[in-house]
């Protein structure tokens, strides 16, 4: 995890840079670091809370259904 660390550090200090060196926002700038780091992370590396679990096919299937009512079939007069 020490690659992770050197990531967040280096974006930390490249944060600390950009808004003029101030002091005091260290733990800020750790976060915003943190967060940005992550969300470059691809996303099998990323950590994973719940495994997702597949829709049956069967329900697949049915939620890609239209929902829409059929209409009934217009009937055309000839034109005299």
């Amino acid at each position: 995890m020490a690659d992770f660390d050197d990531l967040v550090r280096t974006e930390a200090y490249l944060i600390w840079q950009s808004e003029g060196r101030p002091h005091g926002q260290d733990a800020r700038h750790w976060k915003m670091a943190t967060e940005r780091v992550r969300s470059r992370m691809p996303v099998k590396a990323a950590k994973i809370v719940a495994p997702v679990k597949p829709l049956p096919l069967q329900r697949v299937a049915l939620l890609a259904r239209s929902t829409r009512k059929p209409q009934p079939a217009e009937t055309f007069r000839a034109s005299a």
